[in-house]
């Protein structure tokens, strides 16, 4: 019973405050570097859409821009395409849904892909992302997408990382 009463006091150093002698870790540090940025290839975990299936994936990896606001937020720009609107707390970076909406004057469908993005910044120049991208498509003229073998809607989910420079 000695023993239990010696470590006691060590217990309760343990459940004290905490104080920034651990700060030199501390995920808060994230300053992404702003400007350019290369994303890895997609690897798609979850592809319900049958856009991969060919195995033809696009061998160049994407463009990102990255540019802090103000106020604090950021865009992150992929490919000159895509813009998506973009928060940081702590290495955790979460991204407003993109919604694209495609429909041709001459064709009775409305295509409507959703672009999802995250990451977990590892360093100021480094992340490891998430995407998913959910497609949709309303009117008569969505059956070519079933000829072509999709079912509709679907989704894609996959994982990159990204290097700025």
């Amino acid at each position: 019973m000695n023993k239990w009463m010696l470590l006691m006091p060590l217990a309760l150093m343990a459940c004290g405050d905490k104080t920034d002698d651990t700060a030199g870790g501390d995920s808060s540090a994230i300053e992404p570097q702003e400007g350019p940025w290369t994303m890895s290839d997609l690897e798609f975990t979850v592809d319900t859409c049958g856009f991969d299936e060919g195995g033809e994936n696009d061998t160049e990896p994407a463009s990102i821009n990255l540019a802090k606001n103000d106020d604090g937020s950021y865009v992150m720009r992929i490919d000159e395409d895509l813009n998506f609107s973009c928060e940081l707390s702590g290495a955790d970076f979460t991204c407003e849904p993109y919604e694209m909406i495609e429909s041709e004057p001459d064709s009775d469908q409305t295509l409507t892909q959703t672009f999802t993005i995250g990451a977990v910044f590892t360093s100021n120049t480094s992340f490891d992302g998430s995407v998913n991208m959910s497609t949709t498509c309303e009117g008569a003229d969505c059956a070519m997408f079933e000829e072509e073998g999709m079912t509709l809607p679907c989704s894609m989910e996959g994982t990159f990382t990204a290097t700025a420079g």
